[in-house]
């Protein structure tokens, strides 16, 4: 019973922003479009249709990541606003977590966007090979193919999906989209894009540098299905929809792909690309500072999009200020780390010196704050708190 009223409750936060009840409105139309469309593709046979119809069903899954990061979002900031008026009536020192956490969960509900995104992506890989695998059953078949219906649900599930990709607001997908390597079809269409606006340069605008993947898929599939009702209208054979059906699969598999690793190699705990070389320019940096003689066991990985975590030991001099050296690397990686655990230990083997430096609260990611058991032990300088 405390799971309903916690769902229920969660979806009453959700639909109070605008963005979630337009959310709710366009989700309701997909679910219509999805029965129109998936009911005219069976009446034409077509593995072609099918196969271009699939993107409603990942418009589906596009929309519940979209609202599963609105409520991640709100479940955040409300966290976050009851932590800093229950901060304001105690005086006592606390210390930040970072990020909320849920008893089940380890890394708390950081990680649901990235599983979302894995998930959504994966189960458009595995349609495209059920469209292989239905397309060559199909052939095999030779059944009769009926091209009445075949345009008019083509742009249903062309608008619709266009609807979903511009007007829903995902900020997961977004920024998988921007942060992920390009697919072929977007390299291609870049190359012929380039020479395009070479000749008009009032296109780069809106063709450079590169186009939504997904819209992209939503375009090309929209051109198969055109040429596949015109060669079968010409009386070519079932043999163009296989071809059509198995080009359409092979773009949606390459489209999906540089989005699952991705969002893989987040769950993986592995360090994003594009974070490398920032990383390695500010680490570069702060070993410069005074008092610093070496880093060891630098640790850095995604927790979520947009979230690093990192861990690093520095050896400092003995004549050094441990909390001076302390707060000097944690400013040249605070930018780039939002969770930061630094160890500091001086170049006495005899004597060493733990400090764990958190951020105190980051704009996009929410910290939780709990009550320290020990005033005494934390200090605070700058603002942060420091725990010895």
């Amino acid at each position: 019973m405390s799971t309903a009223t916690s769902v229920l409750r969660s979806l009453f936060y959700l639909l109070k922003g605008s963005h979630s009840r337009s959310t709710v409105i366009i989700t309701m139309g997909t679910l219509v479009s999805c029965l129109i469309v998936f009911t005219l593709a069976g009446q034409t046979n077509s593995m072609a249709l099918q196969a271009f119809c699939s993107l409603c069903i990942f418009d589906l899954l596009f929309i519940g990541t979209a609202l599963l990061s609105a409520w991640n979002i709100e479940n955040r900031n409300t966290k976050v606003r009851q932590k800093i008026q229950s901060n304001n009536n105690d005086s006592s020192t606390a210390l930040f977590i970072p990020t909320q956490t849920v008893a089940t969960f380890s890394y708390g509900t950081a990680r649901f966007e990235v599983l979302a995104v894995f998930t959504s992506t994966m189960l458009s890989i595995l349609g495209a090979f059920f469209i292989l695998k239905e397309s060559i059953e199909k052939f095999l078949e030779d059944e009769p193919i009926h091209i009445g219906y075949l345009m008019p649900a083509s742009f249903i599930t062309f608008f619709m999906h266009l609807i979903v990709i511009y007007f829903v607001p995902n900020q997961s997908f977004d920024h998988v989209i921007a942060a992920s390597s390009s697919s072929w079809l977007q390299e291609h269409v870049s190359d012929i894009f380039q020479n395009l606006c070479h000749y008009i340069p009032g296109l780069s605008r809106l063709l450079l540098p590169r186009i939504n993947p997904l819209a992209l898929l939503c375009w090309c599939g929209l051109a198969i299905i055109f040429s596949d009702s015109f060669l079968l209208t010409m009386g070519y054979g079932h043999f163009v929809d296989t071809l059509s059906s198995l080009l359409m699969a092979f773009m949606t598999f390459g489209t999906m792909v540089p989005m699952a690793v991705y969002s893989g190699k987040i769950l993986l705990q592995t360090t994003p690309a594009h974070m490398i070389g920032q990383l390695d320019k500010c680490l570069h940096e702060a070993s410069r500072l005074d008092g610093v003689l070496e880093f060891r066991h630098e640790h850095f990985w995604a927790l979520s999009f947009g979230t690093l975590v990192g861990s690093l030991h520095v050896r400092c001099r003995r004549d050094a200020d441990e909390q001076l050296v302390l707060a000097h690397v944690w400013n040249k990686l605070a930018n780039v780390v939002q969770i930061l655990t630094i160890h500091i230990f001086k170049d006495d083997w005899l004597r060493r010196q733990t400090h764990t430096f958190m951020q105190p609260q980051v704009t996009h990611h929410g910290h939780s704050h709990s009550p320290s058991n020990n005033p005494s032990s934390a200090s605070a300088y700058n603002g942060f708190v420091v725990v010895t």
